[in-house]
């Protein structure tokens, strides 16, 4: 996958102004995590926290992710939660920006 082709058309889209830090931080992440475009990946909640620098509730990350779908950038396939609340992973699906 050429993630730097990724960001450089993220980077040329129309959606990329319109995207907060929390956002782009987190779409990045994705990238990073995922071996392809194009298919289904996961994500430990934690190390998306970890990049934010703060505990995350599930409304802030379900916003964000909503966002990311939004423009058409990536969607959430779902959350597993780990066990005693600790832990647990997002499943998501990336999609590659269309540059303009």
């Amino acid at each position: 996958m050429d993630k730097i082709g990724i960001l450089r058309d993220l980077s040329n889209s129309n959606c990329f102004p319109l995207l907060t830090n929390g956002e782009l931080k987190l779409y990045i992440l994705l990238i990073v995590n995922l071996p392809d475009a194009e298919v289904s990946g996961r994500i430990e909640i934690e190390q998306i926290e970890k990049a934010n620098g703060k505990s995350l509730a599930f409304t802030e990350l379900k916003s964000m992710m909503d966002s990311l779908e939004k423009h058409g950038l990536a969607t959430m396939n779902g959350i597993i939660e780990g066990h005693a609340g600790k832990g647990g992973e997002m499943r998501f699906r990336l999609k590659r920006p269309v540059s303009v």
